[in-house]
C-alpha cells in the first residue's frame, strides 16, 4: 500500500515512512499511517476469509461417537494410534455386550448374532418389508463383524506394527459410524 503525499514525486509506503511522523517535517500524518494501516488489515481479513472459505470442510476426531473417541482420546493425543484404535474397538465391543447380555462371546460372535440376518438381537428401525431398513439390517449383518475383523483384530493382534495418524483416523471414523448406527438400532 502506498499514499500520495503532495511534493513528493513519488507514492510513500505509510508503513516504512512511519517513523517520519516525529520529525520537524513529517511525509505523514499519524493519521494517515492508522488509516492506511486499518485498510492493510481490512485487506488481509479479506484474504483470510477468502482462503478459509476456499479450504475443504473439516471436523475433527473430536466430532466422532463418544465412545469411540472417549476411549481413543489419550492414546491418541499421545501419538499411540494402534492403541486409539485398539482401546476404541474393545470399548465399543464391552458396551456392545453389556447392552445385549452377550459377555460370554468373542466380538465377532457378538457382532455376528447381536446382527443375524435371520434373528437379529438389535434391528434398525422400521418396517423390516421396507427395502431401507432391510437394506440397513442385511448391511450391518456384513459390516460389523467385518469391522471387527479388519479393524479390531488387526490391532490387537498386530502389536508391532504401529498405525499412522491417518490409518488410525480412518480406522476410528469406521468405528465410529457404526456406534452410531448401533445408537440407532432397536432392541435390549
Amino acid at each position: 500500500m502506498y499514499v500520495g503525499v503532495v511534493g513528493f514525486p513519488e507514492p510513500v509506503d505509510p508503513i516504512a515512512a512511519w517513523k517520519t511522523v516525529i520529525t520537524p517535517k513529517p511525509l505523514l500524518e499519524p493519521s494517515d499511517v492508522l488509516d492506511s494501516a486499518e485498510q492493510i488489515l481490512g485487506r488481509l481479513e479479506a484474504l483470510t476469509d477468502k482462503a478459509e472459505a476456499e479450504l475443504p470442510p473439516t471436523t475433527g476426531v473430536e466430532a466422532m461417537h463418544p465412545t469411540i473417541w472417549g476411549a481413543a482420546r489419550k492414546l491418541w493425543l499421545d501419538g499411540h494410534f494402534r492403541l486409539a484404535v485398539q482401546s476404541a474397538a474393545e470399548t465399543l465391543i464391552s458396551q456392545l455386550k453389556t447392552r445385549t447380555g452377550l459377555a460370554n462371546m468373542d466380538a465377532t460372535n457378538v457382532y455376528e448374532k447381536v446382527f443375524n440376518a435371520k434373528s437379529p438381537v438389535l434391528t434398525w428401525p422400521g418396517d423390516p418389508n421396507d427395502r431401507t431398513v432391510s437394506s440397513m439390517q442385511n448391511g450391518l449383518s456384513k459390516y460389523a463383524p467385518g469391522l471387527n475383523m479388519t479393524v479390531r483384530n488387526t490391532a490387537t493382534h498386530v502389536a508391532s506394527d504401529e498405525m499412522t495418524a491417518q490409518q488410525a483416523l480412518e480406522r476410528l471414523a469406521a468405528l465410529s459410524l457404526l456406534a452410531h448406527w448401533i445408537d440407532e438400532c432397536e432392541g435390549p
